[in-house]
Order: structure tokens, then C-alpha cells, then sequence
């Protein structure tokens, strides 16, 4: 089901814009409506599907296929998020967490699509092809990150100015770089103020991507986007326009001099469909 957002439109040049997250709620409860205000007030459309019940990612990249999930109650990293919210149900903590943003204008979609054993999968580039099908004759631009980046931008800048250029420039794609930040959650499960966690450094992996909803043929998580000609990116300097990523990780500064772009390693996109059947959802 698809909430519909409350109209707010957007007069700027660059037309509307929103940002897209495929999330569990168990994980993300304390800190959700942080994030949604930051984004709203950087003039953000918010869009999050609800990934409630998920086992993790089939994609053969994942943490779960790797065999590196650590169960529903904790990060792909450790982190027991999970014990925030172990007294609840699923349908206690939904509740809850749409209860947190009743009065922000974010549009929530369940999404609990299934594998062929029947258990509900994360599906996260689906989920963008899912938002790409509906909103792209309505949405010019929207940045796909996770509940747990914040989109950021230097004093003085604004996300206008960066899509204006972009678009000057004949470009569909806006390619991002991250500072990594300590997680959100302790080990055993505590809940950690996040104004007050440092950043670890500069993420080396692990892009994330702003793209012209009219022009996306192939969505993916990271490097595999693809859009029609010119298939081009623009990839700013990450002292102007980055994200934050509260995941925690090994990631220490290091001040060795590096091209600011990385290779594609990973190819796992999934082709956008010139229609859907909207019907069916």
C-alpha cells in the first residue's frame, strides 16, 4: 500500500526531488524521524519502504549471502539494534514507527516481497525500480541512500546548485562519496546520541547515487545505474556535496592523495521497465 504524500511542490528549476530508503523499522525507530527532518528541511520529498520481517539481501553481494548475517535482532556489522525493540511485534513496531512520522509529509510503502522459500527479502534495487516506475513522469530527480545516511552539503551550497550544473552539463547521474561515522547502536544494544559520534574517515566504497527519475533504465545500489545518452555521471568533490554513513566500520583517516572516482566492481542492476502494471501492487 502507498501512502500518498501530502502535495508540496517544487518551484525550483530543477523541478522535484525526493529521497528514497528501503528500511527495517525495527533498526531505525529512534533515529527516523531525525533523518526525515533533515532531509525535509534540505527540501526533500521522503520516501521510505517499509522492509518489516526481512531475513537480509538476496542479491549474491549481501552480507546474508555471504553468510554474513547476523539475524534479524543485528547489523550486518554486530550491532543489537534488535534489543531496542525484542518486547515488540512486528505490527507493535510498524505501528510505532509510522506513530514517529504522522505529522511529517513522508509517503511509506510496504514492501515485503518474498523469495522462493516464501521468506520476505529485503529487494532494495526493486524497490527502486518499483519508485523509478511510478514517479518518474512526476519526480525529476531522487537520491537512493539508506536510513542510516544523511545527505550533507557545504555551507554556502545547496542541493539546487549541484543538480542546476548537473543538468547544464547534460548529465542524468550524481555520483556521492561518504565520511564514515561511528554506528548508531553499541554492541549489546544501546541506543548512542548521534551528534555526539565521531567520524572515522572517508569511506572508500560504497557510493550512493542521485538520478533523473526520466532517464534511469537500470537501477542498482551502488555502481551498476544505468540511464539512456549520454551515460554520463557527475561525481563531486566530497568536501561539497557528500553523505554521513553511521555504520562503524575499520575506517581510519588516511590522507593518501586518491582520484576521487572508484571502479565499478559489482554489476547487479535491475532494468526499469518502460511501463508498469500499477494495478497489481
Amino acid at each position: 500500500m502507498i501512502t500518498d504524500p501530502k502535495n508540496h511542490p517544487n518551484s525550483s528549476d530543477t523541478g522535484r526531488r525526493a529521497v528514497v530508503a528501503v528500511l527495517l523499522p525495527r533498526e531505525h525507530l529512534p533515529f527516523i524521524r531525525d533523518w526525515c527532518l533533515h532531509h525535509i528541511e534540505q527540501g526533500w520529498e521522503v520516501v521510505l519502504y517499509d522492509n518489516t520481517g526481512s531475513v537480509g539481501s538476496t542479491r549474491k553481494t549481501s552480507a546474508f549471502s555471504l553468510n554474513r548475517w547476523h539475524g534479524r535482532s543485528e547489523d550486518k556489522r554486530g550491532n543489537s539494534y534488535g534489543a531496542f525493540t525484542r518486547s515488540m511485534s512486528d505490527s507493535e513496531v510498524q505501528v510505532a514507527f509510522r506513530k514517529e512520522l504522522h505529522d511529517l509529509p513522508v509517503t511509506i510503502v510496504d514492501w515485503q516481497p518474498r523469495d522462493a522459500d516464501g521468506r520476505i527479502v529485503h529487494g532494495q534495487v526493486e524497490a527502486y525500480v518499483d519508485y523509478v516506475s511510478r514517479y518518474r513522469d512526476t519526480v525529476a530527480w531522487a537520491a537512493f541512500i539508506d536510513a542510516d545516511e544523511y545527505l550533507e552539503h557545504a555551507p554556502g551550497l545547496d542541493w539546487e546548485v549541484l543538480l542546476a550544473g548537473v543538468t547544464q552539463a547534460d548529465s542524468h547521474r550524481v555520483v556521492l562519496d561518504a565520511l564514515v561515522y561511528e554506528s548508531r547502536w553499541t554492541r549489546d544494544g544501546q541506543l548512542r546520541d548521534v551528534e555526539e559520534l565521531n567520524c572515522l574517515g572517508l569511506q572508500s566504497h560504497g557510493c550512493k547515487n542521485i538520478v533523473r527519475l526520466s532517464k534511469i533504465l537500470r537501477a542498482d545500489v551502488h555502481w551498476g545505474w544505468k540511464t539512456s545518452e549520454p551515460d554520463s555521471l557527475v561525481r563531486p568533490d566530497r568536501s561539497l556535496f557528500y553523505f554521513r554513513h553511521y555504520r562503524g566500520s575499520e575506517a581510519a583517516l588516511d590522507f593518501t592523495p586518491l582520484p576521487n572516482f572508484g571502479p565499478q566492481v559489482h554489476e547487479e542492476g535491475v532494468d526499469v521497465p518502460a511501463t508498469i502494471d500499477l494495478s497489481q501492487k
